[in-house]
């Protein structure tokens, strides 16, 4: 079962969300292919800073260790979630 990748601090950066443009860099390629075939006129994407799922020995009880992954986020017009992307370890 794959995970998403840990985000290092530098792209944690203030740990705020923000909308980003599809083509900017930041952007990770295989997110940029998957949100490209679903995106439609007046769609968002997002970039969100998220605690992943505890994980180890206490993950069970929900205390384990946990990573920042960065997730984003494809939105429609109206704000509603479309689908949810990460790059995967």
């Amino acid at each position: 079962m794959s995970r998403a990748v840990p985000a290092t601090p530098e792209q944690i950066g203030d740990g705020e969300d923000h909308l980003v443009n599809v083509h900017d860099p930041e952007v990770p390629a295989g997110v940029r292919d998957k949100v490209l075939g679903l995106m439609q006129p007046g769609d968002q994407l997002w970039r969100c800073p998220r605690r992943d799922a505890p994980r180890g020995l206490l993950g069970v009880l929900g205390m384990g260790t946990r990573d920042v992954v960065i997730e984003w986020w494809l939105v429609d017009a109206q704000g509603e979630l479309i689908e949810a992307f990460w790059e995967e370890a």
